[in-house]
């Protein structure tokens, strides 16, 4: 499988840009409307480096993305003999900004998450990260507990990062939607037997009009593509092509989901849509559970007319492997500036293990530590028949871990959507995205304040290598 030359300074560019231009500045002061917090006031740090018990102090940065973090750092700071640690989480709109002022900064901060493979990508290639390749081999730490697509992470042949979080794709249904029907519910089905499922499905017309499924016009994943053991970066774009023609079939020629036009118009929430009975199915990520979860905790009524079911992502075929999309997304790893990168790294691999993982299996969320243990735990948390199939399952990444390659997917999301509005023709999307894809693009990004855009990007940056996550995360 061959790769067209994807421009690999962009995204480096991106991270340098954006430290160099708050070179010499202090962390913004917090928004008004946005929440930073610091975890754990009543630790001492008035001791440089330590504190009266003789453990290191590190100072942790994260985005708020849910209480199990700080779950995570209490066990850790209740077993370490080695450091105390101090979390601070930064509303996740504001993290990327406030983390590059920092870094730039020269700020007292040790170890930081990170959203995607692309953001590692980036600071290890502008210096910003540990190589910590040495520090895994000395530990003995059994990378295969993370999937193949873990090896994939590396930068210029060495590991900067561990994984804590991973993601997982999964057919989301309504059961009672489907027991009303007195039909099966939709598993191991082909991308073909998706397609005629949900044009049977589909009934009424106008507001009245529920649909056989739903894909968000702002998810971008390349399902069938990724199956196939293509990528957007691939000389032969035929897979990508097939995929594109398929969208369209669901969205324009079946009528089977709603379409792009009519979702931009309408600004349907897709979860809502889904958990309220307007549609049978739902292709998406592993958030979507705790989403629909939560939808029915604040509206109970629901109850009635809709019980979550999971599914296993449509295959190419029934042959071979089964295959969803997902592995390791989210990463912490250890700034270079840090003057205590050994004790650093003792909390870094505790994110990563086994401890940690049941932590966060416990609050539905997928590590990236797996075992029988945490599917069990995920399973106990989620409380939803068929959870567990999305860890068990074979991934492969939604994303190649190089930087520039989130550039390459914006410009697909481009010409997908002038295509499937119908303002130009599949083998002009197919050419202008082959053509465009091999330039380096810099975008620069308008003030969120004045224009209400929901995220906050400053500067020059790239696309996001997972909209889905963004949008989930306004």
């Amino acid at each position: 499988m061959t790769k067209r030359m994807i421009p690999m300074t962009f995204t480096a560019l991106m991270a340098a840009a954006a430290l160099a231009g708050c070179a010499g500045k202090t962390p913004e002061s917090t928004p008004a409307g946005t929440q930073e917090k610091t975890q754990s006031e009543a630790q001492s740090d008035t001791v440089s480096g330590g504190d009266s018990s003789g453990k290191v102090q590190l100072n942790y940065y994260a985005w708020s993305e849910g209480d199990y973090l700080q779950d995570i750092v209490d066990a850790y700071n209740a077993q370490s003999t080695v450091a105390e640690v101090k979390m601070t989480q930064v509303n996740s709109n504001d993290y990327e900004d406030k983390l590059f002022t920092m870094l730039a900064g020269k700020n007292d901060i040790d170890i930081f998450n990170l959203r995607s493979g692309s953001m590692a990508s980036d600071l290890a290639s502008t210096g910003n990260l540990v190589d910590i390749s040495q520090n895994i081999k000395d530990s003995g730490l059994d990378l295969g507990i993370y999937g193949t697509g873990f090896a994939e992470t590396k930068y210029d042949g060495k590991f900067y990062v561990l994984p804590y979080r991973s993601s997982s794709y999964g057919l989301f249904y309504n059961k009672k939607m489907f027991d009303e029907k007195g039909i099966a519910y939709p598993d191991n089905l082909t991308w073909d037997e998706y397609g005629k499922l949900a044009m049977e499905l589909t009934e009424g017309k106008g507001k009245d009009k529920i649909y056989g499924s739903y894909i968000p016009d702002w998810n971008s994943c390349t399902y069938e593509v990724l199956q196939k053991g293509s990528n957007l970066a691939d000389d032969d774009l035929t897979p990508l092509k097939i995929w594109m023609e398929r969208l369209n079939q669901y969205y324009n020629i079946d009528n089977s989901h709603m379409s792009f036009t009519d979702m931009r118009s309408s600004g349907t929430d897709g979860i809502n849509f889904f958990t309220t009975g307007n549609c049978y199915m739902y292709p998406g990520g592993e958030w979507s559970i705790s989403d629909a979860l939560a939808m029915l905790k604040k509206n109970p009524q629901l109850k009635d007319t809709f019980e979550l079911g999971i599914a296993m992502i449509p295959q190419v075929d029934k042959e071979g492997e089964k295959l969803t999309i997902g592995g390791v997304s989210t990463f912490v790893g250890i700034n270079a500036a840090s003057e205590k990168q050994e004790a650093a790294f003792d909390f870094v691999q505790f994110m990563a293990g086994k401890e940690a993982a049941l932590i966060t299996a416990s609050y539905g969320a997928i590590p990236a530590y797996i075992d029988d243990d945490v599917v069990n735990a995920f399973e106990e948390s989620i409380g939803v028949d068929g959870a567990g199939n999305m860890l068990d399952i074979s991934k492969v990444s939604e994303t190649l871990f190089i930087p520039g390659y989130s550039d390459i997917t914006n410009l697909y999301v481009e010409e997908l959507e002038l295509y499937l509005i119908g303002e130009q023709t599949l083998d002009e999307a197919v050419k202008n995205f082959e053509e465009m894809g091999l330039e380096s693009i810099i975008y620069r990004a308008a003030v969120s304040r004045v224009n209400m855009r929901e995220a906050n990007k400053i500067g020059y940056y790239s696309s996001s290598p997972n909209r889905q996550y963004d949008y989930d995360h306004k």
